[in-house]
């Protein structure tokens, strides 16, 4: 396919990757030169700042910008391009493929459910792709780099862009907390990491519910109450660490 990306960030630039490799014919659009500078080095591929030099002839105009830049961006590739008879997609996971359809033909979404950080290699085939469109480009695309394609419409979108978020950001920034812990007592965040894998490696043989541990699972209350008075000086982790135990024990008991 001939596909146009627009943006260079880190959702465009690994998506411009797999593509190209995948053999389609890439051309990317951004407005800053130097966010082009590794996309152009890495992959030799046709990169502008010019919108007026994109082809009008694409099968696939994918939008890959931060959320907020997402209409302003949709109009101003609109006066570029007009009806154009590709397929104008966006990967945002919680933006609507209303944004686009007030400008374009033919719309979709193409989200990646993935993580993505320039300059860390990703295998492709274990990433999911999630697709909103009327036809069958999108999904033909996303074939082309994965086998694991699922159509959601926008709603359902929206609900797994908030799964993830708790599967992976929350989960994130609970790693920040603990290497903080870990910091005032000198011992580094590596020492986690048995602990991190193990726990990532039974969510992939059994429900997560079933592979909880913890002092709050066992309800165990002098534990619970010990760990809670430990924050007494950060209210503000307390509050999470009281939350986060009290929702273990809901989940728990909901099970039984």
């Amino acid at each position: 396919m001939k596909i146009v990306i627009i943006g260079a960030g880190n959702v465009a630039s690994h998506l411009t990757r797999a593509f190209v490799k995948a053999g389609h014919k890439v051309t990317v659009w951004n407005r800053s030169e130097a966010s082009l500078a590794a996309i152009k080095e890495e992959l030799s591929c046709p990169c502008t700042t010019d919108m007026g030099a994109i082809p009008r002839d694409a099968d696939v105009y994918l939008i890959s910008v931060t959320d907020d830049a997402l209409e302003s961006v949709a109009e101003m590739l609109h006066t570029f391009i007009g009806k154009c008879e590709g397929v104008v997609a966006h990967t945002a996971g919680s933006m609507p493929v209303s944004l686009l359809q007030q400008h374009f033909r033919r719309c979709g979404v193409l989200y990646p459910m993935q993580t993505f950080t320039k300059g860390k290699t990703l295998d492709y085939n274990q990433i999911p792709f999630f697709v909103e469109e009327e036809d069958d480009v999108l999904r033909k695309l996303a074939l082309s780099v994965s086998p694991s394609v699922y159509q959601l419409n926008g709603e359902q979108r929206k609900t797994l862009h908030l799964a993830a978020v708790f599967a992976c950001n929350f989960t994130n920034h609970c790693y920040s907390i603990a290497e903080d812990m870990l910091q005032q007592i000198d011992i580094p965040f590596a020492a986690l990491l048995p602990l991190i894998n193990e726990t990532t490696q039974k969510v992939k043989a059994m429900s997560p519910v079933e592979a909880q541990t913890g002092p709050a699972v066992r309800e165990d209350e002098i534990v619970l109450d010990q760990q809670e008075h430990l924050l007494d000086d950060r209210p503000d982790l307390q509050d999470i660490y009281i939350r986060m135990s009290e929702s273990i024990i809901k989940y728990k008991r909901k099970k039984e």
